[in-house]
């Protein structure tokens, strides 16, 4: 039977109302035929009582330096517990599941605490339960060494987790829910009128990922790259189709505007991602308009580049936010005249 991985974030799970969401999306895969695999995140964010920020705080208040191998054993409970609570709910609602821990689901990783890599993950654990016909609820961000001691994976460790047992276990799809509808051309709480991508390509995405776009962990994207397996990043809260992310060719002029703060002292980085449908040819030309719109707009560029798929620019901090604004408006502000 088709398999279909779906990770659920913090605040996907966090309460019984996001709970209530996701199962939605849960239930319709079971009902399309697939075996489910879900991936939890813990539970809310800092401040929540099971979050990994407050989980580290309780062992930090204990005086004394943090043992990284210690500190990794109490961040994995935040999966855990989600795990258990999700798997819970799922079976309250007439499925039967599974919950796992991520060592339990067989997942291998260096001994890098703290930022683990995955090096194998072994299908046969959770392709069992599938068999039995389980929903199979898998705590996200952490694996084990082969000593046995419990590893976590570092930020986006769960959208890593969940890309990694789509291509072990060959799945299907592999779906990120979140709590925004998919991958914006730039940040809405900086552009809220930014538009959503349909799709957007592998190098694309994580050129957005590596230069400043919290929407996906540049890991996550590199072993998707690596297993050549496409994912969708959704809503937990909606029903839209969100960004498949893998395909070349979106409907914009360029594929993203990112911003990085304090990538030097005083100074942010603006990065415009190409269109990689037209970066060969075009690539030149966007980039003199990007320095005319910037130096029409009296914003100061401390140092830029130009490669093959991107534009990379110094803004002075102050200023960062604005040379988002004026790109945008040079480039879809455009869009939207000529296409009227």
């Amino acid at each position: 039977m088709a398999i279909i991985v779906q990770k659920f974030g913090g605040t996907s799970v966090k309460s019984p109302e996001s709970r209530k969401a996701a199962l939605k999306h849960i239930m319709k895969a079971k009902e399309e035929g697939f075996d489910v695999v879900v991936v939890v995140s813990a539970m809310g964010r800092k401040g929540d009582p099971y979050a990994t920020d407050t989980l580290i705080q309780l062992l930090e208040s204990q005086g004394g330096s943090v043992c990284p191998k210690k500190k990794d054993l109490i961040m994995a409970c935040g999966e855990i517990i989600s795990s258990a609570v999700m798997a819970a709910y799922i079976e309250s609602a007439g499925f039967p599941a599974e919950a796992m821990t991520g060592f339990q689901a067989g997942i291998l990783t260096t001994r890098d605490f703290g930022c683990a890599d995955i090096i194998n993950i072994d299908p046969e654990p959770i392709m069992e339960k599938l068999k039995e016909g389980k929903v199979v609820v898998v705590a996200g961000f952490q694996g084990q060494t082969e000593k046995g001691e419990i590893t976590t994976l570092g930020r986006g460790g769960s959208d890593t987790t969940a890309v990694m047992l789509g291509g072990y276990l060959k799945a299907d799809v592999v779906d990120i829910y979140t709590d925004v509808p998919g991958v914006a051309v730039t940040d809405p709480r900086i552009i809220p009128e930014a538009p959503f991508l349909s799709r957007i390509s592998f190098k694309e995405m994580l050129v957005m990922a590596e230069s400043g776009a919290k929407v996906i962990h540049p890991r996550a994207v590199k072993a998707a790259m690596n297993f050549n397996m496409p994912f969708r990043i959704k809503s937990t809260f909606d029903d839209g189709e969100g960004t498949l992310v893998g395909q070349m060719g979106n409907e914009f002029p360029i594929s993203g505007i990112s911003l990085q703060e304090n990538v030097l002292e005083g100074y942010s980085e603006v990065t415009v991602v190409y269109n990689e449908c037209d970066a060969a040819v075009n690539a030149h030309a966007i980039s003199r308009k990007i320095k005319s719109l910037l130096n029409g707009s009296n914003i100061p560029i401390g140092t830029c580049r130009t490669l093959s798929d991107c534009f990379y620019a110094t803004i002075p901090k102050g200023y960062a936010e604005s040379a988002v604004r004026v790109i945008f408006n040079g480039f879809f502000r455009e869009e939207a005249r000529e296409a009227g």
